[in-house]
């Protein structure tokens, strides 16, 4: 019981997302979200024919998206250019539509419920690593939640809350794995290799799962440091048996599990479009004509000129840009989100140096207090938390690669697809500042408290004062 107690803030913190992305529901207007009339009509089609719908010519109407802000007559039959995309979210969602006769407003609610599980992965993930430290996971869950952009995607109907909760999953699946809370097991295996192809039906976006499964397992397998003693409810012995898997093995199960799972799928898209396009995105390409493409931009705008309406473009919407990216924000409020955030980049380079420096002093030495939890985040990590932390750097470029190289072929300066990464933003975060009054706990305890506040009332002005007026909502 003392156990589930301590856990209370993530409760509040889940409770405040839903009452605020409840009035997100409520109140955006209908299709007032990037791509949620093709979303929508994925699952329409799938409800009414019982069938998974194909991408075709025709799926793309140029000229019909973006919506603008005050746009009210939307022809939404016609935008089905999702088409192409894995079919779990829509499946699972299949019998809200049937059941509502396809209101948006319960399929918007089905995602928001979905996308809690974010929050809650991204908590215990984050307590996995810090496990007497839980405050850092009560502020990188606080964080993942309110963060305006991503509250308003999660509100919204897209496959975007599914593909988040399951890389979730996996990620702090593999975290446990990494730092000894659990065994590795053929069990915990066949799990996590269950999570990463689950992720193959649901959205490229969550392939990075299997990359972080993979590396996870790997780094589990290769420790040669003794079990993790630290007397925490969390922590169970998983000293070595004779049926603990070995590396190879192990990765070649979860590889081999997961991708049974998503080939059907992939058979199924390679049938129909042909070659390797296994994932339909080939012939999505094809479809959406009249995007603007990055040749095109950089023959208008040269690199320079793309690589600043990149980096600007992507904080502002990583923040907050809503509608279909036609509602920025005050210029004044992306200077103190811009501040917040190279302070909480900076004080996260501080715990690092710091952390550097403390290793190099101590070079082996045994720091032993009794009673007390031998590592501090803030003084000496052990070796499992600095894999744990390795793996979530791992995360956080393999989104950053992704980005990229979606970037080069079409001009999709999106912050919300750097979203795959928020566990990794978030815990570097609340290092940072958990950092700064690591020599006053009793203020760094209440962190979390300070930015979930700050954030909901943040969300609460967005929505009011600035998304609704411009939608004359």
């Amino acid at each position: 019981m003392d156990s589930h107690r301590r856990h209370w803030p993530l409760a509040v913190i889940v409770v405040t997302y839903f009452v605020i992305g409840s009035l997100f529901v409520l109140r955006t207007p209908a299709w007032q979200n990037p791509d949620e009339p093709a979303h929508y009509n994925y699952t329409r089609q799938l409800v009414r024919s019982g069938s998974i719908p194909i991408i075709e010519p025709g799926d793309w109407v140029a000229g019909l998206v973006p919506i603008g802000p005050d746009v009210k007559d939307v022809p939404v039959d016609r935008m089905t250019y999702e088409d192409h995309q894995p079919p779990l979210f829509y499946l699972l969602s299949a019998p809200v539509f049937i059941i509502t006769g396809g209101q948006l407003v319960a399929l918007r609610l089905f995602a928001l419920l979905i996308g809690a599980f974010v929050i809650v992965f991204a908590y215990f993930t984050v307590a996995a690593i810090f496990p007497e430290h839980r405050y850092l996971a009560a502020f990188a869950a606080a964080f993942i939640a309110l963060l305006p952009q991503h509250l308003a995607i999660m509100a919204s109907y897209n496959n975007d809350a599914l593909s988040e909760a399951l890389l979730a999953l996996a990620v702090l699946l593999s975290i446990r794995l990494v730092m000894r809370r659990d065994t590795l097991t053929m069990w915990h295996l066949v799990v996590l290799a269950i999570v990463v192809g689950l992720c193959f039906v649901t959205k490229a976006q969550a392939y990075l799962a299997l990359p972080v499964a993979l590396i996870g397992v790997f780094l589990t397998t290769k420790r040669t440091d003794p079990p993790d003693t630290t007397d925490t409810p969390d922590t169970i012995d998983t000293t070595d048996t004779p049926d603990t898997p070995n590396a190879l093995s192990s990765l070649l199960l979860v590889l081999g599990l997961s991708a049974l799972i998503g080939l059907p799928w992939w058979l199924r898209s390679a049938g129909l479009y042909g070659g390797a396009d296994f994932l339909g995105l080939q012939r999505h390409n094809e479809v959406v004509v009249g995007q603007p493409t990055t040749a095109e931009w950089l023959a208008e705008y040269g690199l320079g000129g793309v690589l600043s309406r990149l980096a600007q473009t992507t904080f502002q919407s990583f923040w907050g840009q809503f509608g279909w990216m036609s509602i920025p924000l005050d210029r004044r409020i992306y200077l103190a989100l811009l501040a917040f955030t190279l302070v909480s980049a900076a004080l996260f380079l501080a715990w690092w140096v710091h952390g550097r420096a403390v290793r190099r002093r101590l070079s082996g030495r045994t720091q032993a207090r009794a009673g007390e939890d031998l590592y501090s985040p803030y003084l000496l990590l052990a070796a499992q938390q600095s894999r744990a932390l390795t793996l979530l750097a791992c995360l956080a470029l393999f989104t950053m690669l992704a980005y990229a190289w979606y970037n080069l072929q079409f001009v999709q300066h999106q912050g919300r697809y750097l979203y795959p990464a928020l566990i990794p933003i978030a815990t570097a975060f609340a290092l940072g500042w958990g950092f700064l009054f690591s020599r006053r706990e009793a203020i760094g305890r209440w962190l979390w408290l300070f930015l979930m506040l700050g954030l909901a009332a943040l969300d609460a002005y967005l929505l009011f004062r600035v998304i609704l007026p411009q939608m004359n909502a």
